[in-house]
């Protein structure tokens, strides 16, 4: 048993291991090993140790043998390693197995000019270059607009320069080649004036927040930061009116929808106020103000809608908002005008004992309307008998508790009269933009011969294609001239351009253009003037004119040879209401049960462009009209429904009788 001086040294990243790797290397277990510590590092990042082998204790003549034959093998193979960067390569002894090198996916390792992909030998003599790449630095800034462009957020990322060396490696006979990081550098953070100028190149240029930029100028890493915020608009509120009594009670539903039953019978019924109860009160309402986004883009809202109140008969506007009775009677409401109504009872007939009957408010009749009489309300008719060969006017509802005969029935006086003016406005008005529309195409075609001026042809076009147009004109004259004006500049028109020879006086076709105007003008100011739709019901009707400016209801056995026009709808209620001869109008629709009879009776059903026409049954000689378009049904027919479709065509929907 001898000790063996020995002399080689090992490395690792503690003694412990720098013994392991000795005691294999050698093949002599630890115990037997002295060594001295040559270097050792505990640092928080690297820790590395390095020793030297003194001697080999208690080996005997096996072992000792052993031993040479370990360090002879040892010193045949080739060595490689790798410290502070630097490869190292011994070349092996005799018939030793010479060193090989190989590398990462990340590195690119050449030998002798050759690019390897596997572990390769290596000598002292190879040139090995070894490549790899560095991770750049990047910086990203990101915007995020709302929907509505009313918030944006910024995100900022930063992603630093890696700078990588070698990996130490210790003496060995194959290495593979690693890296490890050398160095980071952050790259520069952004600027206020970058982010500054990032967000005028995005167009945002309104509610910046300054504090946000020098968060993000200072910050590592920035997610979803508001950084500017639009001024949201304000939008306005209403004046409202608070309506203190029960209105619905007071009015005929003006929603009136074909699947409702309405109960007439509350007309004319209505709970009545005290005196000095208030009606109304006007809750004001506020502007709204307006906005802006965050390009600068001003969000317009509108002024509230103003309600003025003002007060007819039977009441007062009291500290500018408050509407109060002044007497007792049946409250109503126009809009935002009040009235509180006395009502003037006839208990029996209207007749020459009686004289006509004229009153600002409701009148009740017990009895009937007899021949030659006239009954005018400036609000409501409840009638609960009949009329006969009478004048019924009111400017409100009109119920007819029993037969209409060869009378005049109007609801909505006023109205009436306005919607048939504004009838024949829009009529005038359709008829002049045709014209000038002719005249154009005619122009831009070059059809007009080279001596016909233009007042010539409008000439021609008013008594071939437009002849109804003078007839309107002169109704609309006369209708201005009623409220003595004269000098009105449409009365002035029709007489020196529309009016027999006049239209020669016409130079140019666009001279048409100033009375579509004055009609316009005219038309928006009538429709202002419009009150709430009025009704019209009754049992049943006989060669009478019945006019309503809302609808029209029969109650029980219909209409027979009259004329019914209602600015809404005509509706028949009972399941044998019949519509027999005569004309039936309404501005949007027609619902009837039996129309027309067995004879052919001529019948006719007209609504306006838009309309419908209903008839549970109809017979042959009724006539569906629709805007301009007709429709002659030849044979008896059930569930007819008339309308034009989307393709502007008349249809008639029915089955066979």
């Amino acid at each position: 048993m001898v000790a063996k001086a020995c002399d080689k040294k090992f490395q690792g990243t503690n003694v412990q291991e720098c013994l392991s790797s000795a005691s294999f290397s050698l093949g002599v277990p630890v115990e037997k090993l002295k060594y001295s510590i040559l270097e050792e590092k505990n640092g928080f990042f690297k820790k590395h140790a390095v020793i030297s082998i003194d001697e080999i204790e208690g080996l005997d003549d096996e072992e000792d043998a052993l031993e040479d034959d370990t360090f002879k093998k040892e010193e045949i193979n080739g060595t490689i390693e790798i410290q502070k960067g630097k490869i190292t390569i011994k070349n092996p002894k005799q018939i030793g197995k010479p060193a090989s090198i190989s590398a990462n996916d990340n590195i690119t390792v050449t030998v002798n000019g050759e690019k390897i992909s596997h572990s390769t030998p290596v000598y002292e003599d190879s040139k090995i270059v070894v490549d790899f790449k560095e991770d750049e630095a990047k910086r990203q800034m990101n915007l995020r607009t709302s929907a509505d462009k009313m918030e944006v957020y910024i995100s900022i990322t930063y992603k630093p320069t890696t700078i990588y060396k070698l990996k130490d490696a210790a003496l060995r006979n194959s290495l593979t080649v690693e890296l490890e990081v050398k160095e980071e550098i952050m790259p520069p953070k952004f600027s206020e004036s970058e982010i500054n100028n990032e967000l005028t190149n995005h167009n945002i240029t309104y509610g910046i927040l300054k504090m946000s930029i020098i968060k993000c100028a200072k910050a590592n890493e920035v997610s979803e930061l508001l950084i500017a915020a639009g001024k949201k608009p304000i939008h306005e509120i209403d004046d409202r009116l608070e309506i203190k009594f029960n209105e619905v009670e007071a009015e005929i539903d003006e929603k009136y929808e074909n699947t409702e039953v309405i109960d007439y019978k509350a007309i004319g019924a209505v709970k009545g106020v005290e005196k000095g109860q208030v009606l109304a009160i006007l809750i004001p309402g506020k502007n709204g103000e307006d906005g802006i986004d965050i390009t600068g883009k001003i969000l317009k809202v509108k002024n509230s809608k103003k309600i003025s109140l003002s007060a007819g008969e039977g009441c007062q506007v009291t500290d500018k908002v408050t509407v109060v009775a002044t007497i007792e009677g049946r409250p109503s409401v126009k809009g935002s005008s009040f009235f509180v109504y006395q009502t003037h009872e006839i208990n029996g007939d209207v007749e020459l004992k009686t004289g006509n009957i004229k009153f600002v408010g409701d009148i009740v009749i017990s009895g009937s309307v007899l021949e030659g009489m006239k009954v005018e309300s400036g609000n409501c008719i409840l009638i609960r008998n009949n009329v006969a060969e009478a004048e019924i006017t009111a400017n409100r509802d009109v119920v007819i508790k029993g037969n209409v005969i060869h009378s005049n029935v109007a609801a909505g006086k006023e109205d009436v009269l306005i919607l048939e003016y504004l009838s024949d406005l829009n009529s005038m008005k359709n008829d002049l933009t045709k014209i000038i529309y002719s005249m154009r195409q005619l122009k831009e075609t070059n059809l007009l011969a080279r001596n016909t001026n233009d007042g010539e042809l409008i000439k021609i076009l008013l008594e071939t294609k437009f002849k109804k147009l003078p007839q309107t004109a002169i109704r609309v004259a006369q209708r201005i001239l009623q409220q003595e004006n004269p000098e009105d500049g449409l009365v002035i028109l029709i007489k020196n351009k529309i009016l027999n020879l006049s239209p020669l006086n016409i130079k140019s076709y666009e001279e048409l253009s100033e009375a579509v105007t004055i009609i316009d003008y005219k038309i928006s100011i009538l429709e202002i003037n419009l009150t709430l739709p009025v009704n019209v019901v009754l049992d049943y009707c006989q060669d009478s004119i019945i006019k309503s400016s809302g609808n029209i209801i029969f109650s029980g056995k219909g209409q027979y040879v009259s004329q019914v026009e209602a600015s809404d709808s005509v509706i028949f209620q009972k399941d044998k209401s019949v519509a027999r001869g005569g004309v039936i109008k309404a501005g949007k629709e027609i619902k009837c049960k039996i129309v027309g009879g067995i004879g052919g009776v001529a019948t006719k059903l007209i609504v306006g462009n838009n309309g419908h026409i209903w008839a549970e049954i109809a017979y042959p000689n009724t006539r569906f009209i629709i805007g301009t378009r007709e429709y002659i049904l030849d044979s008896p027919s059930k569930s007819v429904h008339a309308f034009i479709d989307e393709s502007r065509e008349l249809v008639v929907h029915k089955f066979q009788l």
